[in-house]
């Protein structure tokens, strides 16, 4: 109970630590560029940047094992099993150093092919074999030791862990700058690369073993039992990751492929703003995990599904979200003179259907098991809470200021930018309380739900976006992700609540209706916008920052004086920095 306990204390300051981090990366890459840009050109700048879209695919071998350092840490923690950690750790660098092994080499002997394809000059390709190969060694050294940093997190020292980054990150900005100044060129770049993975692996190491003294790593550790976690657990959450990297790139995909080169730039720019502030709610999702794993919960029901009854079930959500994604297209006006009978006739149809296959998963769900947690519960709806309270400062402020800030930004000739920044940022605000329930989902091994989520996003994406492009162009394009990410956001809260024993009423009162607070000051702030407008970048900026101090402070007020609770306000206290210097002194 005393680790249950410290578990859900330490919640709150894991995210905080992981938003503060990941503000601080990108502020400091932000200014960084500048500087990186005055001492490279462009074709050694592109090598650089091309060579992490390489590492990007080595990275997806990543995805499950990260979660199952953290989950099953976790668990033998929660359980009294700290040596079976040392097995865990041991066998998953195991693991990853054959999937290094493998990747290096296969990445060594396509080395000529990539060159060709990416036409890069005979004069730079040995430079290029450098980069790629350089940055691909260390970053397989980071995939193999990194499981030193999941395990400090599945332990509930994210803090420690992100204090660990932050530090290593700063310190290889010192050496970008110094190797930059000394004229080690691109090179630079990879030697502080190298010096941050190093640094950041020691650091791990000291940290983990202080945590765990007892903490060994062996090749006599390696069992078949914590490999059979890593290519089931971690394989199933693979599986997730590589659905989500396709997610991430197929509304730029379909979007360069039906309206051009030049639109996909402006949609660039309309997603960047959207998706930097969705970068800062995500850092703080990691320690859901952990937390979930360490409770657990106990199971009651009627049933369990086998995994034919698994596999129905998910071919039953895919044609429901194929039948959805069909009613509305069949409306638009390039689709109907393709169309043999009324649009009317065809979507009442397919609604029928729709409604009679939902109705049969709503009757099945109903004869599975659910959780007889009340923490987990208490955890389910305070991470919805807390993720719509940060989410809706973030995107509701990105909504009201789009258009001065895409001027401030790039200049008011980028103006569609802001309509598709107002879009994607009302359905990245909903879509983002997806991820502390996913991330409890996959810490008590409930993966399948996630899955039945992203097969919604994915079909709904598939068949909306193209639609929605040719019709109303770049527009209709983020109208399309926005209205795909709302809806498939509310069916895994129809999904969730189930399994969590949660109401749907209970879900609007305590973790959506708080949320709404932002939009007071922001209809004050928009006001102000259109009431004093003002021309000049300068003046803009200046305007944004006005609006965006007195926006925050109203936000934080209405918080603090309608919305949180006594504990939560107790919490926040503690979370400051003042607070826990006092705290230390006494």
């Amino acid at each position: 109970m005393k680790n249950q306990s410290n578990a859900h204390k330490k919640l709150a300051g894991n995210a905080l630590s992981g938003m503060v981090a990941i503000v601080i990366y990108m502020v400091s890459r932000i200014l960084l560029t500048p500087y990186i840009l005055h001492y490279l050109s462009l074709t050694e700048f592109g090598l650089w940047s091309l060579s992490f879209i390489i590492l990007s695919y080595a990275g997806m071998g990543g995805f499950g094992v990260n979660s199952t350092y953290i989950r099953y840490s976790a668990r033998y923690l929660a359980d009294g099993k700290q040596s079976e950690i040392s097995n865990l750790l041991s066998t998953g660098i195991a693991y990853m150093l054959s999937f290094s092994l493998l990747f290096c080499s296969v990445l060594y002997f396509l080395m000529p092919f990539i060159l060709r394809q990416f036409h890069i000059e005979p004069s730079q390709q040995e430079l290029a074999s450098t980069i790629f190969l350089g940055t691909a060694l260390v970053f397989s050294l980071e995939l193999t030791l990194g499981g030193l940093a999941f395990i400090i997190n599945g332990m509930h020292e994210f803090a420690k862990e992100k204090i660990i980054s932050t530090i290593a990150g700063l310190f290889e900005i010192v050496f970008i700058l110094l190797f930059l100044a000394l004229g080690a060129g691109v090179k630079g770049l990879l030697y502080a690369f190298a010096l941050r993975i190093v640094m950041s692996t020691i650091l791990c190491w000291k940290v983990a073993r202080s945590l765990l003294p007892s903490l060994t790593i062996s090749w006599k550790l390696v069992t078949r039992e914590h490999f059979r976690h890593f290519t089931g657990f971690g394989g199933k959450v693979q599986v997730l990751g590589i659905i989500g990297i396709f997610l991430t790139a197929m509304d730029r995909m379909f979007i360069t492929a039906i309206l051009g080169l030049a639109s996909g730039g402006m949609f660039e720019l309309g997603r960047k703003l959207p998706s930097t502030a969705g970068g800062i709610a995500n850092s703080a999702f990691a320690p859901f995990l952990s937390t979930a794993a360490h409770l657990e919960g106990s199971w009651a029901g009627e049933m369990n599904n086998t995994v034919g009854d698994r596999i129905k079930t998910y071919l039953i959500i895919s044609i429901m979200a194929i039948l959805f994604a069909i009613i509305p297209v069949v409306f638009l006006p390039g689709f109907q003179k393709y169309l043999p009978i009324s649009p009317v006739f065809i979507a009442s149809a397919v609604a029928m259907v729709f409604f009679y296959l939902f109705f049969q998963l709503q009757h099945e769900q109903k004869k599975n098991n659910f959780l007889d947690n009340q923490e987990l519960k208490e955890l389910y709806l305070n991470g919805i809470r807390f993720t719509n309270i940060i989410s809706s400062i973030l995107f509701v402020f990105l909504v009201v200021m789009a258009y001065p800030l895409i001027d401030a930004w790039v200049g008011s000739k980028y103006s569609e930018a802001a309509t598709i920044m107002i879009f994607l940022s009302a359905g990245y605000a909903v879509q983002q309380c997806t991820g502390p329930i996913n991330m409890i989902f996959r810490g008590i091994n409930k993966t399948g739900k996630e899955l039945e989520y992203m097969l919604v996003q994915v079909l709904l994406m598939l068949i909306w976006i193209p639609a929605a492009t040719i019709t109303y162009s770049l527009s209709g394009a983020a109208a399309a992700i926005a209205l795909s990410s709302i809806t498939s956001t509310l069916f895994l809260f129809l999904r969730s609540s189930y399994i969590f024993q949660v109401r749907i009423w209970e879900i609007i009162v305590r973790s959506i209706l708080p949320s709404l607070v932002s939009f007071f000051p922001a209809c004050l702030i928009y006001i102000i916008t259109v009431l004093f407008p003002v021309t000049g970048r300068i003046a803009v900026i200046a305007q944004i920052l006005v609006c965006g101090v007195l926006y925050l402070i109203m936000t934080i007020a209405l918080l603090w004086g309608i919305v949180l609770n006594e504990d939560e306000k107790k919490q926040a206290i503690a979370l400051l920095p003042f607070k826990k210097k006092m705290d230390s002194s006494q």
